[in-house]
């Protein structure tokens, strides 16, 4: 079994010289073995371990007695050790989580702190074939992609599993045959967690069932799972340079994306959300769906996935923006215009002056404009947008809601919320780079005027 998992260890390149992997330790006869073999392994690549126990404070003597096993062992064969103690049941309760889910989540808690106090740089977990299969069963009764399928991977960023490659049958030989000491989890014969369950009634009856063999295959068909998802993400990362626009904390998907076929479709969308919010976890295919059926829908549509993620229907495709908090504060964005003068803002320079109109030319640039000055009757201010904008569009008088004007201006959603506007209480003389109201252009009958030229984030003409 030795040879075996070190083949497997150079297979996925889990090892390398100086190398400083902290390994989590329980006391079971998994985690013991993977204890033993790394002090085995050792002598093969010079590289350096430590034992790291966590007591999640629900089995009471049980616990200790395991921890002391793992402390005394340690301390025989001078490992470093280091344990933690949580009160998990607390924490499940106070998270929301499950008691499984607190437990995996305080164990990387002080591996995290390991990491950093004894400056390690991989994780070593003792997970084997059969924690595989149950991770697939688990998976697929869930419902899951061909992520689900892949179960655990050999090596996950920083995390290395080098008994990934034997079952538990293999580990229990290795065990009795060196005499390696370990203790037994009482939890694991209990139906309370669904993993057990999975364990003791589906794997088993499985293997007694139907093929004895169960477990290797349900591993293998991770492995081969695991090469199709690596495959299709390449593919969809190369789909989303020719169909995604990265903007600030955003992705825009092309509708020209539809020429693809479906599957890498979707797999270009987890990759865009994956690149958005570092993690497919809570991603259902229910999200999936309703964010690809927003290319069907009308612009404005939009679609929140998990709190983290608004998909809009946009013009020309779907924007996927991570929410964020700073938003609200763009309300706070508005100052007064001097008249005649000129401020700096954050946003950039304005200047304004006032002169007599005697039927010279209007210049024609973006960031100059010309404004009858004696229509103007109150204190002008340069600010972001606020609900219940709107827009004189017409010669007579005719208003749009500022929203309606720039949706049917197809300016990207993201653009509006960072368009500088000249407003006038709830009217809007300017949207910067734009166009100008109509009640303020010049005519024939205007006799003074009001420069105003801007200089800031976009240039100027």
């Amino acid at each position: 079994m030795e040879e075996k998992v070190w083949q497997y260890m150079q297979e996925y390149h889990m090892v390398a010289e100086n190398d400083r992997i902290v390994a989590g330790i329980s006391g079971g006869g998994d985690s013991m073995a993977l204890l033993f073999l790394l002090q085995k392994l050792q002598n093969r690549c010079n590289f350096q371990f430590c034992a790291v126990h966590v007591n999640h404070g629900i089995r009471g003597e049980e616990a200790s007695l395991d921890e002391k096993l793992v402390e005394d062992y340690c301390a025989k064969h001078q490992i470093p050790y280091y344990a933690f103690h949580y009160q998990v049941p607390k924490i499940a309760r106070e998270k929301g989580w499950s008691e499984e889910e607190a437990g995996r989540q305080m164990r990387h808690v002080a591996y995290d702190h390991v990491l950093k106090t004894w400056k390690g740089n991989k994780i070593a977990l003792a997970h084997h074939q059969n924690d595989q299969a149950e991770t697939v069963l688990y998976h697929l009764a869930r419902g899951c992609g061909i992520r689900g399928l892949s179960g655990m991977l050999p090596v996950q960023g920083i995390i290395i599993r080098p008994l990934l490659c034997i079952e538990r049958k293999e580990i229990d030989h290795y065990l009795s045959e060196n005499q390696i000491p370990y203790r037994t989890d009482s939890s694991n014969l209990s139906d309370q967690y669904v993993r057990n369950r999975i364990r003791r009634h589906v794997v088993g009856y499985l293997e007694e069932n139907v093929n004895q063999r169960t477990v290797e295959h349900l591993a293998k068909t991770a492995g081969i799972a695991a090469q199709v998802e690596a495959y299709m993400s390449a593919q969809a990362r190369k789909v989303l340079q020719l169909y995604a626009q990265n903007l600030d904390d955003a992705i825009q998907i092309s509708s020209e994306i539809g020429k693809e076929a479906p599957i890498i479709q979707n797999y270009a969308v987890l990759e865009a959300l994956e690149q958005l919010c570092g993690q497919r976890k809570d991603l259902s295919g229910d999200h999936l769906e309703k964010i690809l059926d927003l290319f069907q829908k009308e612009t404005g549509k939009q679609v929140n996935i998990y709190g983290k993620i608004t998909a809009h229907r946009v013009y020309g495709g779907v924007l996927l923006e991570k929410y964020k908090k700073e938003r609200q504060n763009l309300e706070l964005c508005e100052w007064n215009l001097p008249v005649p003068g000129r401020i700096q803002c954050k946003e950039g320079l304005w200047e304004t002056r006032i002169f007599l109109y005697k039927s010279q030319n209007i210049p024609e640039k973006t960031y100059t404009k010309w404004f009858d000055y004696d229509r103007i009757k109150t204190t002008l201010q340069i600010r972001n947008r606020r609900p219940g904008d709107y827009l004189v569009v017409t010669s007579k008088g005719g208003k749009k809601k500022l929203k309606d004007y720039l949706i049917d201006e197809k300016i990207p959603r993201l653009e509006r919320d960072h368009l500088m506007l000249l407003a006038s209480g709830q009217e809007i003389l300017w949207i910067v780079g734009k166009r100008i109201s109509e009640a303020y252009k010049i005519t024939e009958s205007t006799k003074r005027v009001l420069e105003i030229k801007y200089q800031g984030g976009w240039g100027s003409e």
